[in-house]
């Protein structure tokens, strides 16, 4: 009997072993729990003994390296073309890199958002605005640009945390963030420009 063996590849994957067998990198269905077994535990490369690596693998190199050891089984790829392995071995200081790296990052980003938001009120001269309002709706008092100044800030600092879809510790929708789908497409962006480097390159795993 002829099974039909379902494979869908990731995008990207991080390899936890210098050893990456297909269950690593796809998902494998098939009516037969035992050739299931047999197809996830087909190994498709090494890391050598380097910290860092990544290899690009091509779908067809995968087909042909389960053909081999099922030769009469169909099969079907719902994923995509190639699959990115990342390699990184464990190193118990990165994780105080990152901290730091994620200190920094937060630092960037405030000073950052900070300086364009100062930068932005002084082209659109929004102390000549506050005064504006003040002398309209309460007269020439110092207590009327304070509380106008206050109000705009409050007001400022919640439509940042409605925009970014963020609270102290959980989201207030379901959505993704815009930072989030930013962070998505950069992921896509950079994955295809390693395929598309890796294929100029020869340097993909592909099928014979």
């Amino acid at each position: 009997m002829a099974y039909v063996i379902y494979i869908k590849l990731s995008e990207s994957v991080l390899a936890e072993n210098r050893k990456v067998t297909i269950k690593d990198v796809s998902k494998v269905i098939c009516e037969n729990p035992d050739i299931k077994y047999e197809v996830e535990k087909i190994e498709l490369m090494t890391f050598s003994h380097v910290k860092q690596g990544q290899q690009v693998i091509s779908s067809l190199d995968i087909i042909e390296e389960i053909q081999k050891r099922c030769k009469d089984c169909q099969i079907v790829n719902l994923g995509v073309p190639e699959v990115i392995v990342y390699y990184k071995t464990y190193d118990p200081s990165d994780r105080v890199k990152q901290i730091l790296k994620f200190i920094l990052v937060c630092l960037i980003a405030f000073l950052g958002a900070g300086f364009s938001i100062v930068s932005y009120n002084s082209d659109v001269n929004l102390v000549g605005q506050l005064d504006l309002l003040q002398n309209l709706f309460v007269g020439d008092s110092e207590a009327g640009s304070k509380i106008a100044g206050i109000a705009y800030s409050v007001g400022l600092l919640i439509g940042i945390v409605v925009f970014f879809n963020h609270g102290v510790n959980k989201k207030f929708m379901d959505d993704p963030t815009p930072l989030q789908v930013q962070m998505r497409q950069y992921e896509q962006q950079v994955n295809q420009a390693i395929i598309v480097d890796a294929e100029r390159k020869k340097d993909v795993r592909d099928a014979d």
